[in-house]
């Protein structure tokens, strides 16, 4: 195992044990739970024509041409389009359109836009992105499939995550320490005060109709998944904050070498206050647009009183997540500032301090 050298703090030397460690925790956590046989198969076709008010002619990718059942009220098919058939036994159902290309064009795009932008940065955060999508795939979906709380898993595979997608977009250098630090404490903070207040609210997690699907049918804990949601939902904010603040700091510390620890945590959090106004626009609009249907819904009820409204675990848990992210995500910039400017005006007074020890030195 690499050594890592002398004066890098607590996180960065946590991250290899953690690494090491993320596969043993693994194989005693990940047993996912045996699915059931499938009814049907699903297949790709080539829509030809409409046969009848519900039937459509589709040739299968082996060439042959089958009638399948087709809702008056889907969409409309051009000829030619390919499309997915689900069948079972000797019947056909035309299920969708085949959209998965129009994800790989939107791809491209992200990725020359970013490589255009910001070079090989812009590459490596898409990576980074993807490793994160990845991890939350194989290692925390299926922790919570086989039955197991969240908190044995969620902790240190984000943390895991966390460290590989910071040092691999920003590189090993202090504005990374100081960034996965405060997103790692603010991370774990955010998780237990959820717990914390689900506890205190008995709220359930099953407000959400995909979460009792999942609950009767895989024996999943609802709770952990609204919990896991709502650290994941203030993760993305949480990690523009703090590795922009801890960057300001070092612009500031490598300029302006003589400033004094103080000076550079005031001049980082000018840009903070912006950064924070900014950021809870960001995470308030995000869960607006996520929870609209529910909103919409709630609206248009002219017969409920609004305390009832609120008090009701569909509305509060939507709005405790919102709260519970933007507390993590105003914990996380003055923390990754202080850090960042704690850590950097300590080795740049080392550094300033040096040349003059080595003269007393020589004198001497």
């Amino acid at each position: 195992m690499p050594v890592l050298p002398l004066g890098v703090p607590w996180p960065a030397r946590l991250l290899l044990p953690l690494l090491a460690a993320l596969p043993l925790l693994l194989g005693g956590c990940v047993r996912l739970p045996e699915s059931p046989a499938p009814l049907g198969t699903y297949l790709r076709g080539t829509y030809e024509q409409r046969y009848s008010a519900d039937e459509v002619l589709v040739t299968l990718e082996d060439g042959e041409i089958v009638n399948a059942l087709s809702y008056a009220d889907g969409p409309t098919y051009t000829r030619g389009e390919p499309v997915v058939i689900y069948q079972t036994g000797q019947d056909y159902v035309l299920n969708d359109p085949v959209r998965t290309p129009y994800l790989g064009w939107l791809l491209g795009a992200v990725m020359v836009i970013a490589v255009a932008v910001a070079r090989g940065k812009g590459f490596r955060a898409i990576l980074g992105s993807t490793l994160t999508l990845l991890a939350l795939w194989v290692l925390i979906l299926p922790a919570l499939l086989s039955g197991h709380s969240s908190a044995p898993l969620t902790i240190p595979a984000l943390g895991a995550v966390l460290a590989v997608c910071v040092y691999l977009v920003h590189g090993w250098n202090w504005k990374s320490h100081a960034a996965l630090t405060a997103l790692w404490t603010a991370t774990t903070a955010g998780y237990f005060l959820t717990l914390l207040v689900a506890h205190l609210t008995h709220l359930s997690g099953t407000a959400d109709r995909a979460a009792v699907v999942a609950q009767g049918s895989y024996g999943i804990n609802a709770l952990s998944l609204y919990v896991v949601g709502v650290v994941l939902s203030a993760l993305g904010a949480m990690n523009d904050v703090t590795v922009t603040q801890a960057s300001v700091v070092e612009t500031v510390a490598q300029t302006q070498p003589g400033l004094p620890i103080g000076r550079l945590y005031a001049l980082g959090m000018q840009v903070g206050g912006d950064h924070v106004g900014s950021m809870v626009t960001v995470l308030v609009l995000g869960y607006a647009a996520g929870a609209l249907p529910l909103m919409l819904l709630l609206r248009a009820d002219g017969t409920t009183p609004m305390w009832v409204t609120l008090n009701g675990e569909a509305l509060f848990s939507e709005l405790a997540g919102l709260l519970i992210a933007l507390i993590t995500m105003l914990l996380a910039v003055p923390l990754s500032t202080g850090l960042a400017a704690w850590w950097m005006g300590t080795r740049q007074r080392g550094r300033a301090e040096a040349p003059l020890h080595r003269a007393d030195q020589h004198t001497g």
